[in-house]
């Protein structure tokens, strides 16, 4: 048999019997004051809506059923939010402190793409002024080589590696030093 349903006066009654019933249940099952906070106030909505409908001496007995199931989703969908374990307060400020704002990010990504033009186009020039240069800052920056395998794989002395190279840097440091300065200083 069905109780006595519930009018619209009722509800602030059955709200202050039962707010601290329904907010204790969401804690329990969420571990978060904030989330318990806002299933507390969607559950009450909820029951606001339908209350017509449910019988008020089972008003507490549905409240925190629906909490409980409600806390229970929202628990299951944020475990596949996230991808890393829950943080404390602290670790959240310091991590949304280190984070880049959008401008910095904006920033940041520009110098990449026009630092990256920059080397591809200092390679560019060298390669059209002296293609040996080029092959030997390649291999022996680029690649990572030592210098005296590039040496004997170049067929040269040491002495006439560090030459090469030494002309091909100051070459790239006469024509690209303004544009490199610019770029860092921007």
């Amino acid at each position: 048999m069905k109780g006595k349903s519930v009018g619209k006066a009722d509800f602030d009654a059955i709200y202050r019997e039962n707010v601290g019933y329904v907010y204790a249940t969401a804690v329990k099952y969420t571990k978060n004051h904030h989330t318990a906070e806002e299933i507390v106030q969607n559950v009450f909505l909820k029951y606001y809506i339908n209350m017509e409908n449910t019988d008020s001496d089972a008003a507490r007995a549905w409240l925190v059923l629906t909490t409980k199931y409600m806390a229970l989703n929202v628990k299951r969908d944020h475990q596949k939010e996230y991808l890393v374990e829950r943080m404390d307060i602290k670790e959240e400020i310091a991590l949304s402190e280190s984070v880049e704002s959008p401008e910095e990010v904006f920033v940041r990504k520009f110098k990449e793409r026009e630092y990256t033009k920059l080397k591809v186009d200092i390679f560019e020039a060298l390669y059209e002024k002296n293609p040996r240069w080029y092959d030997i800052i390649t291999i022996t920056y680029i690649l990572g080589k030592p210098q005296k395998e590039v040496a004997e794989n170049m067929g040269v002395s040491l002495d006439v590696l560090h030459s090469t190279l030494y002309r091909a840097k100051q070459w790239i440091r006469k024509n690209f030093a303004e544009e490199y300065t610019h770029l860092s200083e921007a």
